[in-house]
């Protein structure tokens, strides 16, 4: 078995939490700005978990496609 750099693991492990945590925000949410925004940074966690670590992720494409749209490459949140 290959172990990683402790740092390595544990930023791998932030972004794998990233994502499920930005799908808990969008669930029941109906503001669009804060579901925008949550989904954003799910998608940057998928594509950098492809693109910096080599793990493949199933919405790779769909998340690099998406960040090409304005209102998630330009989500904020605001405060309530």
């Amino acid at each position: 078995m290959i172990k990683l750099h402790p740092e390595t693991a544990q930023e791998i492990a932030n972004l794998i939490n990233s994502i499920n945590v930005s799908k808990l925000m969008c669930e029941g949410d109906t503001n669009p700005d804060r579901v925008s925004y949550y989904m954003a940074k799910e998608f940057k966690a998928i594509i950098q978990l492809a693109e910096e670590y080599g793990i493949p992720h199933v919405n790779y494409d769909h998340a690099v496609k998406c960040m090409k749209i304005g209102k998630y490459a330009n989500a904020t949140l605001l405060p309530r």
